[in-house]
């Protein structure tokens, strides 16, 4: 039976009759634990092994629906996930106090494993304290981030910042509205680029134009296979052209202000535990097209299409954090691990290859980041009808099921409308008066079978 202790929050030690796998949490004079929350807790510690746990919270009477753990948001928002309940063996372990102002700093460098209940948890009267500015900026150069801290929480890469990146882009030579070739002016807003990074350029059949006026200094120009287009193939052949390690995937239709994006992106790579990081790209009239991708009955979907982006803030939208897949319009990789997990695959030539993508890379390599400070605009589906077929569809299906996204709350309310899926996505208020069922949800993608339809393969 797993026990759970209160202490103060200004507890340095550890009763050293507690048991390794009770927990302890330390909560400060204005907060209190909620007996749904507890019971909650111990039930679900006794069946997940887990080394700590948080919940939602409530401070003055507003909930906060809060999403899986993000090692990555906590720099931002350091008390995302405060207060939590750690077992006594890891802290002991660590050498390490309950009442620690950066626990959750410290839980996200030793690589515990941390677990969120979907139930208030904690009811505060006052947002719960956090670590120092110093605690922060230290744990930033303990991972290893070559990147500087400004107020808001936002990363900046340090001065010193000298990331080689070859920029892999799949082009049809469609126009835009405008009438000018969306590949041109793609290379016309990345000018002046430093010599670190490099482009590759890559045309296939559907190629309309004169690919040869495309080249120049630091670009180079390779054929995709012959036949019908397969975005997954032209990537995969201009990855495999590429010579940096770190490789960014962008659409020939996206439009930024400039070059600096990249180092904005690149900078989260500097961390081992991440795999791929993805950028915020927006319609040409400034609203969101993707800011990063939940996963809700079995569908990708974007949350926020056409929000302003100020007001994704209440949700973290703005904040570089964990998510389950970034698009591949914009996403940027490692060369070594993008080739250990078999690149884009190719039996999903046009839709859910970035998604499939991203889930190969959680679960052998590492986590996948949204960062918002990193934005483009998106001429979306420019050379193409956004059409997903019906063999794409099973075949996502039939590989990965139904995926459980453990940074979408299952509390948020699901308008489930046929004609406007992706309003699931929107992180709807609940019904008043509604509570999810109290569950646990781990950092990591897990697949069920979707509506109890068989599937021919689980990978």
């Amino acid at each position: 039976m797993v026990a759970l202790h209160t202490v103060p929050a200004s507890s340095a030690a550890l009763d050293p009759s507690l048991g390794d796998d009770d927990l302890v949490i330390a909560l400060a004079d204005d907060a209190s634990l909620t007996r749904s929350g507890v019971d909650a807790l111990v039930e679900l510690a006794a069946e997940c092994d887990a080394d700590a746990w948080y919940g939602d919270i409530d401070v003055a009477g507003v909930v906060t629906l809060r999403p899986g753990w993000s090692p990555t948001r906590l720099i931002a928002e350091p008390t995302a996930s405060t207060p939590l309940a750690v077992r006594v063996g890891w802290l002991r372990r660590h050498q390490i106090s309950p009442g620690q102002p950066d626990l959750a700093l410290r839980l996200a460098r030793h690589g515990a494993e941390v677990a969120h209940i979907t139930a208030v948890m904690s009811r505060h009267r006052s947002t719960p304290p956090g670590p120092a500015q110093t605690d922060i900026k230290a744990h930033i150069s303990e991972i290893g981030l070559r990147a500087t801290l400004d107020d808001s929480g936002r990363l900046h890469p340090a001065g010193d910042f000298d990331a080689s990146v070859t920029i892999v882009v799949p082009t049809a030579g469609a126009a835009l509205a405008d009438g000018s070739v969306a590949i041109a002016r793609l290379l016309e807003r990345l000018e002046p680029m430093p010599d670190r990074f490099d482009v590759v350029i890559v045309v296939g059949d559907e190629f309309r134009g004169d690919a040869h006026k495309l080249e120049g200094t630091g670009r180079t120009i390779v054929r995709s296979p012959h036949g019908s287009f397969n975005f997954a193939r032209a990537v995969n052949t201009g990855v495999l052209a590429a010579r940096s390690d770190l490789v960014l995937l962008l659409n020939d239709d996206t439009e930024p202000s400039d070059f600096r994006f990249i180092d904005r992106m690149a900078l989260h790579l500097d961390d081992e535990t991440v795999a791929g990081v993805g950028a915020l790209l927006t319609y040409p009239n400034a609203t969101v097209q993707h800011a990063g991708i939940v996963i809700d009955d079995a569908r990708p979907l974007h949350p926020f299409v056409g929000w302003d982006p100020a007001a994704t803030a209440v949700h973290g939208g703005l904040t570089a954090r964990d998510v389950a897949a970034v698009t591949g319009g914009c996403m940027m990789v490692r060369r070594s691990d993008y080739l250990a997990v078999g690149g884009l695959s190719t039996v999903f030539p046009l839709s859910f290859n970035d998604v499939d993508l991203c889930v190969r890379l959680r679960r052998s390599v590492g986590r996948i980041i949204m960062e918002p400070a990193a934005t483009l605009v998106h001429h979306e589906t420019l050379s193409r009808e956004p059409v997903i077929s019906a063999e794409e569809w099973d075949r996502w299906i039939d590989r990965w099921g139904e995926i459980v996204d453990p940074w979408y709350h299952p509390g948020y309310r699901r308008p489930d409308d046929p004609h406007a899926l992706a309003r699931n996505a929107d992180h709807l208020p609940p019904e008043s008066g509604a509570s999810p069922v109290a569950s646990h949800r781990l950092p990591r993608l897990r697949s069920q079978v979707h509506r109890g339809r068989p599937t021919s393969r689980q990978l």
